[in-house]
């Protein structure tokens, strides 16, 4: 079974043949924005791939046309669009794509 390595979370994960980076890390409980809920139509998922972008799918046309739009280039993926499908692939999350948790919630003030 292929494997997911989040190089910024030092951590592998396997990955069913043709689940997104995107569906990995969900169910794997790495906090990832996905604005449009994975349908290509914005580039907050977007990764970098480090290695075995030859084991992910074709960039088809919905991920180049947002690619283009955000003048993204290799090694920039969509996560909700790069298919694992053969082997390993090492990704990072870049830290615009990854929600913020605040270390503290403070209450409102009042009046």
């Amino acid at each position: 079974m292929p494997k997911v390595y989040f190089a910024d979370k030092n951590l592998a994960v396997e990955a069913d043949h043709g689940e997104s980076i995107l569906d990995v890390a969900l169910r794997s409980d790495i906090p990832m924005y996905h604005t449009c809920g994975g349908n290509a139509s914005c580039s907050t998922c977007r990764v970098l791939v480090r290695k075995g972008a030859e084991n992910l799918s074709a960039i088809e046309s919905a991920e180049s046309q947002i690619l283009d739009a955000f003048d993204l280039t290799s090694p920039h993926r969509l996560g909700c669009q790069a298919q694992i499908l053969r082997g390993d692939v090492e990704i990072e999350i870049p830290e615009h794509a990854k929600p913020c948790r605040p270390s503290k919630i403070l209450p409102l003030p009042k009046g």
